[in-house]
């Protein structure tokens, strides 16, 4: 049994990567109290963001259970990990390591050590094929090894915290845990049946188009039985961007929320747009309707990345909502087809109705007004993913043996 992991994240995307490495470390220590855990972190200030308890300007800290240290304060982790060099090491999203730990890991005299290296979530098919491949180092006393997290039983999986598959589970025990840290108004909201709430979690993008599909379900909400709509948005330019197209539905900017509360909040909501690595899994397995975005890529390869997902979607829906899920999808993540590149065009190709990419209001609206009949797809696709097995569980079974108390 391992007794100790070093758990590497350089924040890039502010909120996905970090978000994804506070939750495994959590979900560590649900399984293993008495696993120490070493955070290395690039960026302590978005750490602070979910996880209220950081202190943004220590080299090194204790919080929640875990040592903390900061990415960039050399001497002192240096000093530390010499004295214990670490075994066990998940490196994640390919953040690579800081010069003094390979410093320590590749000495001469270096004890035998163990690199995980946990990758980007994607729904494409060579994910299998890597999940569990090694990779070579420069020293054969540092072993890596790919795990690949994912939607099939051949892949690492998903993180299946308690608390989030409570709040999936329980919406009202969602509602009323996050109900503390919003504003009274937001928290009646989401115990109001009549209100529909949409959470958005969005990259800064041209907003016209949602805001006139999320008008027009405003504007038809007594077909849908409802008394209003509400967009609860942690995206602070769509607040102004949707005020200056005069929306006619209600928004609301959310504050800065702590994880644990996020992932209520994102269960307790009737619709999803959401964004970046952890908030994708987690969306995913709410069985909530919602909407990805996908980082935009050269060659507009986020289509392909997108497209994967549909076809994991696909078998949980008709053959007809699933052309309302495959246009939505697409056009929600395409940018100018005259970017596409040979792989976005070919898997575009494959697509079974005519042009589901283009930007369109439309679109988004149709897929928005259908979202009642389309919650028992969301639903069997989130019950897939919890029946694939908890990423925790894979990754702990995969370094056993290689530390023992």
């Amino acid at each position: 049994m391992c007794n100790a992991i070093t758990v590497l994240c350089k924040v890039v995307d502010n909120y996905g990567d970090i978000g994804f490495v506070y939750r495994l470390a959590r979900s560590l220590k649900e399984k293993n109290p008495d696993l120490k855990i070493n955070l290395v972190v690039s960026n302590l200030s978005s750490f602070k963001l979910m996880a209220p308890d950081i202190s943004e300007g220590l080299a090194k800290q204790n919080a929640e259970g875990f040592t903390i240290y900061d990415w960039n304060a050399d001497e002192v982790c240096e000093k530390d990990f010499s004295k214990n060099p670490p075994v066990v090491i998940f490196e994640c999203f390919e953040c690579g390591r800081p010069e003094w730990l390979e410093k320590i890991l590749f000495a001469e005299n270096a004890t035998l050590s163990h690199i995980v290296s946990i990758e980007y979530l994607s729904a494409e098919d060579w994910v299998e094929e890597f999940h569990l491949l090694p990779s070579a180092t420069r020293s054969a006393r540092v072993k890596k090894i790919n795990f690949m997290p994912g939607f099939t039983k051949n892949t690492g999986g998903l993180v299946l915290d308690s608390h989030f598959a409570k709040c999936a589970k329980d919406r009202k025990y969602a509602v009323d845990f996050v109900s503390s840290y919003l504003p009274p108004s937001v928290a009646d909201s989401l115990k109001n049946p009549s209100e529909l709430c949409i959470l958005l979690f969005s990259y800064p993008r041209d907003f016209s188009v949602l805001v006139k599909a999320i008008s027009f379900l405003e504007q038809n909400k007594e077909k849908l039985g409802l008394s209003c709509v509400r967009v609860l948005s942690a995206t602070k330019e769509f607040n102004a961007f949707a005020k200056n197209l005069n929306a006619v539905f209600k928004t609301v900017e959310l504050p800065a929320l702590p994880q644990p509360a996020w992932d209520a909040l994102l269960c307790s909501c009737d619709f999803l747009f959401v964004r970046g690595e952890d908030s994708f899994s987690r969306a995913c397995l709410s069985g909530i309707p919602f909407l990805w975005e996908a980082y935009i890529q050269k060659d507009e390869q986020q289509l392909v990345k997108t497209l994967a997902l549909v076809l994991k979607l696909k078998p949980h829906f008709s053959d007809e909502d699933f052309l309302t899920v495959q246009k939505a999808f697409l056009s929600y993540n395409y940018n100018d087809s005259n970017l596409c590149g040979s792989e976005a065009r070919d898997a575009l190709s494959s697509c079974e109705a005519a042009k589901p990419y283009e930007k369109s209001a439309s679109i988004l609206s149709d897929f928005l007004m259908k979202m009642n009949r389309l919650k028992k797809g969301f639903s069997s696709f989130s019950e897939s993913l919890f029946a694939n097995g908890n990423l925790t569980d894979k990754v702990m079974e995969l370094i056993s043996g290689w530390q023992s108390f």
